[in-house]
């Protein structure tokens, strides 16, 4: 009896709650389907960017189906980086998901790291020690086969090397102090060091890094050129003048990380007590203009980028400065704000970019009639270089005519003007 109780009572209805329950779960499973549906076609039906501006880099397209592709598992893992990063909405879900995880307490973002005062800093290099003595190497063979010129290096610390007192508490962040002083070191006899860390850090409580880009401010680039303008025999320096041409930067790191709460200010400096005209010369577009300044980027993402349009594989600077004088600068991004501040003292300016430059350098030495060449990096950039040494190991030393030092500039109508060479630079004010 107690048995066919127990039966009966074993078979009781489900109560309305529980049947309520199934009823909900049901409907968030079918929901979140239909979701992932319609996700699914509207990532297949959007056309994919091959560029993110936001993120200033290019996009994974989709993977070509190959047989070998799939066997490998080569095509399933590229395929996963297409849809991530044609994903629908991809910038607006990065900055919700970032605003959820740092309210839970999570202080690194897709390598970036988040420190006090809305400091951003970036993910330091691990030097590879192979390709660091290949280009240290490269580099000593390079001033043995032109013994004539002054050379100097300046490397240039990242953020969090400089502004310690911002990073959050434990973070782990390299000596790149060390780094540096390990990469220079076999270099030290045949080049001029100058002193970019010390120099930033007497002034780490000031505007020297971007908050939310990997490079430093023309600020920081001007405290380090005012140190090193006597090593370069550089003297009576002249003043500058500050224009603030944008407050609404927000740079690698912010759209990196999806952390998108502060914005920069970026600066520029015109050498207003000297009356030195320049032209700059693009040889990659054929382009030739009376300002470093690139006023335009200004409208795009990149304001960083105001600074030349960004980099080049070559570009010359000729100026009135008449003073003997020309640069070599091999050089990352990190050249591109402390440029400004040299212009008054030398007759040309040679920028290299060995990421994209493949003629002769040593042809260019001689070309220009080159006296000093400088090394200028970020050290995130140089302790992983794999293109410097290629660029130096490929040089001749083929002697060519320089080439005529009249500065012009181009007007609307096609004639020249020697008085319109700062015309262009008077924009940003």
């Amino acid at each position: 009896m107690e048995k066919n109780k127990r039966k009966k009572k074993g078979r009781r209805k489900p109560s309305r709650y529980s049947i309520l329950k199934k009823r909900h779960h049901l409907l968030l499973m079918k929901g979140a389907a239909a979701i992932a549906v319609i996700v699914f076609v509207v990532n297949l039906v959007t056309p994919a960017r091959t560029f993110s501006e936001n993120e200033n880099r290019n996009l994974a397209l989709r993977p070509a189906f190959s047989i070998s592709a799939l066997a490998d598992g080569s095509f399933f893992s590229d395929y996963t980086t297409y849809f991530a990063d044609q994903f629908f909405l991809r910038d607006a879900w990065t900055t919700l998901n970032f605003k959820a995880q740092y309210a839970a307490g999570k202080r690194v973002f897709s390598g970036v790291t988040v420190g006090s005062s809305g400091q951003l800093f970036g993910e330091q290099t691990v030097p590879d020690e192979e390709a660091n003595t290949r280009t240290q190497e490269a580099i000593l063979s390079f001033c043995e086969d032109h013994p004539d010129i002054n050379y100097y290096m300046l490397v240039a610390p990242d953020a969090a090397e400089v502004l310690t007192d911002l990073l959050p508490k434990n973070a782990q962040m390299r000596d790149q102090g060390a780094d540096i002083a390990a990469f220079e070191e076999p270099l030290a006899g045949r080049i001029q060091m100058l002193d970019a860390l010390s120099v930033l850090k007497e002034h780490s409580e000031e505007y020297i890094y971007y908050k939310t880009d990997h490079h430093w401010t023309s600020l920081g680039a001007k405290y380090v050129f005012d140190e090193a303008a006597s090593t370069l025999g550089i003297e009576n320096t002249v003043s500058y003048t500050e224009y603030w041409v944008s407050d609404s930067f927000k740079g690698t790191l912010s759209s990196r990380s999806g952390d998108q709460r502060e914005t920069d200010s970026v600066a520029v400096y015109d050498p207003s007590s000297s009356d030195v005209r320049y032209v700059v010369n693009y040889p990659d577009s054929g382009t030739k203009k009376a300002t470093i300044f690139e006023t335009s980027a200004l409208e795009a993402k990149d304001h960083y980028t105001v600074f030349f349009g960004g980099n080049h594989p070559l570009v010359e600077i000729s100026t009135t400065a008449n003073n003997g004088r020309s640069i070599l600068i091999f050089k990352d991004s990190y050249a591109n704000s402390f440029i400004q501040f040299l212009i008054p003292y030398y007759d040309r300016i040679i920028l290299v970019d060995p990421r994209y430059y493949y003629d002769d350098v040593g042809t260019a030495l001689n070309t220009y009639g080159i006296s000093d060449v400088m090394f200028l990096y970020s050290a995130d950039t140089l302790l992983s270089d794999t293109v410097l040494a290629d660029t130096l190991e490929a040089s001749g030393s083929t002697p060519e005519e320089a080439p005529d030092t009249e500065v012009v500039t181009e007007d609307n109508s096609g004639e020249t003007s020697d008085e319109e060479n700062t015309e262009d630079m008077d924009s940003v004010e």
